[in-house]
Formats: C-alpha cells, structure tokens, sequence
C-alpha cells in the first residue's frame, strides 16, 4: 500500500474498523426479524430461500396473543409453533419482542418467559423492545443520552421501574443478554457503532449489552439496504451488518411469491465470502473482542443519537416512515 493511500481519511478508518472473521471470511451479515404482523403464510417463503442459502438469521416471536392492533401468530398457535421449532432446527435463532404486543403485567410476563422456555427450551437471549408496550425496558426517552433525551420525555416506558405493574427488569438482567436500540439507514452497521455490544452505566441496573442495527423495515428499505454497491461496500470495509426488518411487511405477496428484488439481493449476498450467522453468534463474537466490562461513555452514546436522529429524518424524507 502506498503512503498516498494510506492517509486518506476513509483508508485509515477502515484499517481501525477491520476485524479478523472467523473462517477467512470477509465480513458478517445477520438479520433480525420482528415478528409484528408474522405469520407462517407470509415469512416461510422467506426463511426457505435464507435457509437454501445458507443465510442464519434471528427470529422474533411473542408468547401470548395480540392485545392490540399489531396482530400477528404466537407460540401458543399450535401451527405457528411447529414453524418455530422448524425454523430452529434449521439454524434460525429465536429472540424475544417483549411476550405480546399491548400490556402485560409482572406475573405474565414471568409466566411468558416460562413458557417460552417450556415451549422452546431456553429462556431467550436477546430482547427487542416493542413499540410502545409499557413493559419495554429501557425505553422511550430513557434508551438515548441528553440532550436528545430531553425531547423524548412524553415517551415513557416502565419494565425498569420496579414501583410499576410492569416491572421485569430483573428477568431481564438473568435472562437477556442482548437488547437493541438505535437503527441506522447505511448497511455497515460497524460504520456507526463500531463498540457494539456494550454496556450502558444509566441502565446497567437492570440491562446486559446493547447493540445497534441497520434499517431494513420494510422490503423497500430492505432492498435499497441490500443494493449490490452497497454489498459491495461492506465486503470491502470487512464490516458487519445487522439488519432489522419485518419480513411480514411485503417480503412475500398474497399469492406466497418472494418479492424479485429482495430474492435477487439474497442470492447476490449468498455468493459472496461473508459469515452468516445468527445475530446473538455475531454479538458473542464481538463481545469477546471488546471484553465482558465494555462500557459505552456518553460523548459515544451522544455520538449515536445524533447520527439516528439524522438517519430518522432522511428516512422520512426517502420513505415516508
């Protein structure tokens, strides 16, 4: 490498980034799936061909059924559980997304992660915060640093609170390892929380790690993540990406045909040198690189609220959302 290039600004940056992969390979990919509006007819088409593929992913699901308007299957749909355990045997992780949309109370909450266990065989690893679900933990204007969080004072959540009906944070802090919070729009989520998965000293009490991931909400943001330059990119910079998506959001259509773009995308990735594991493998491996004591400081967290509170607006102004 010459000298000419190796001071440039984005050559430095991405030989501080880059990390070692295991099996020589060139980068990490996962994807998480939340399961709002989830249903056997339209995800399995999508967890056949990441399977094909060879493509791991993980896998949220609820315990209990809907108690609000963002419907979807649940462990105790019979039909839905025998997907589940499917999906499991063929190397997808299962995760948590709180045990129902709506409220629930401490006690089912605890008797939700029984059951998951019951039903599964373990208690979940990773938890991610639904909506506005008042059992959320860590959440609203407590899951960013001031000053960002003093605008989001209106926005509350109570799973940390143990004065509130709501309160799990100790099942959380024994159970749960991993809880995500901020998403960014670019497909190199190493790019912009280079010290994921890491501690949070405000939250420590009753949280574990926190990591970040990369927009792929909808299949449209999903595709324009997934773009060939942009899979391009990341197997150059030798990053990782995790994206968070809802593979129930247009992924497959009324007929149970794979959108053509997104089936084109996967196929693109699959051939290349990446390693594509379950998003809680990808966060162990990162962990052991960062140490177990991997405490965020706040110029870092204030750091990533700016740069989600910028991704936020030019999503609206891209999509709409």
């Amino acid at each position: 490498m010459s000298l000419r290039n190796l001071w440039k600004p984005d050559t430095l940056e991405r030989q501080k980034l880059k990390i070692a992969w295991p099996d020589g390979k060139k980068f990490a990919f996962t994807i998480i799936d939340d399961t709002d509006y989830s249903s056997v007819a339209n995800t399995k088409p999508v967890y056949e061909l990441l399977i094909k593929c060879g493509i791991s992913a993980t896998k949220t699901v609820w315990v209990y059924p809907s108690r609000d308007r963002d419907t979807g299957s649940c462990l105790l749909d019979k039909s839905y559980l025998k997907f589940i355990k499917y999906l499991m045997q063929e190397g997808i992780e299962i995760a948590v997304h709180n045990v129902g949309s709506g409220e629930f109370t401490r006690d089912e909450i605890k008797a939700g992660l029984e059951k998951f266990k019951e039903l599964l065989g373990f208690y979940p690893r990773i938890q991610i915060n639904h909506a506005a679900d008042p059992d959320n933990i860590y959440w609203g204007y407590k899951r960013f640093v001031p000053p960002l969080s003093w605008f989001m004072w209106y926005k509350k959540s109570y799973g940390e609170d143990p004065n509130s009906k709501y309160f799990w944070g100790d099942l959380n802090k024994e159970h749960v390892q991993y809880i995500r919070n901020r998403v960014f729009n670019g497909i190199n989520t190493q790019k912009y929380d280079s010290k994921m998965p890491y501690r949070v000293s405000s939250t420590d009490k009753y949280s574990n790690y926190w990591f970040s991931s990369s927009d792929g909400h909808t299949v449209e943001e999903f595709n324009s993540l997934l773009k060939e330059k942009n899979i391009n990119l990341l197997e150059r910079d030798g990053g990782f990406c995790v994206v968070y998506t809802h593979f129930s959001y247009g992924f497959v259509d009324k007929n149970g045909q794979l959108d053509k773009q997104f089936e084109e995308s996967i196929l693109r990735l699959s051939s290349k040198n990446g390693w594509f594991v379950p998003a809680g493998r990808l966060l162990d491996f990162l962990l052991s690189i960062h140490g177990s004591n991997n405490y965020a400081p706040y110029l870092y967290l204030a750091k990533l609220d700016g740069i989600w509170f910028v991704h936020r607006i030019v999503k609206r102004i891209r999509f709409g959302r």
